[in-house]
């Protein structure tokens, strides 16, 4: 079994404990918003496309409602028990939903941060977990931050250090450190990522990405 399939067996137990009210880090969302979203993603592409294409939003808003009247339990069961045998998904699930599974799992053990800035610790992970992760932060970045308004660089200490110069890029490098799952979840914008900055005062630089 991969880490990403873990990952979603442990988001799919912490949505069912949060209940579908709890708070999330993507912000307007709580727990029921965020299952629907994991569902209508893997298994209504026709309605997934309207989170990328303008004129596909309508769609995507008409099945929402939809999906969000279903029973809570039962919509996380049915997105935990993972593609359908005959979906695209399930040959690419370790490779599609490595990050996706795991920032998502940070949303919801980290949503209190939204409503009264608790930060909670990062979860220790094995060495396994870890190298996945890293080969997320590969990745991932050099899309998520193509229009970054200076130079990066990623660091996560014995493992990798990534130097990325979007053709935006001006002014001096703005260095982010941290272990592999703190990274990847500031590329995806968490603020609740246990990360270094420098220099001190550097500008966000994933603002308006």
């Amino acid at each position: 079994m991969s880490f990403s399939h873990d990952e979603r067996r442990r988001l799919a137990d912490l949505l069912i404990a949060k209940g579908p009210e709890a708070p999330t880090l993507c912000e307007g969302w709580a727990t029921r918003d965020l299952a629907a979203h994991l569902w209508i993603r893997e298994n209504r592409p026709d309605a997934a496309a309207g989170m990328f294409v303008a004129a596909a939003q309508g769609h995507l808003e008409t099945v929402t409602s939809q999906v969000l009247a279903r029973p809570y339990d039962e919509l996380v069961e049915a997105w935990a028990e993972g593609p359908g045998r005959f979906s695209p998904v399930r040959i690419v699930d370790r490779w599609m939903n490595l990050a996706e599974h795991f920032v998502h799992h940070e949303d919801v053990r980290r949503g209190q941060w939204m409503v009264d800035g608790t930060l909670v610790p990062a979860r220790e992970l094995s060495g396994h977990e870890r190298a996945a992760l890293t080969k997320a932060v590969m990745v991932a970045p050099r899309f998520i931050l193509r229009r970054a308004s200076h130079p990066v660089q990623l660091r996560i200490p014995g493992r990798l250090t990534l130097d990325l110069h979007p053709k935006s890029a001006a002014g001096g490098v703005v260095t982010v450190t941290g272990e592999p799952g703190e990274v990847l979840l500031w590329v995806y914008g968490r603020d609740a990522a246990h990360v270094t900055i420098a220099p001190q005062g550097a500008p966000d630089l994933r603002r308006g990405l």
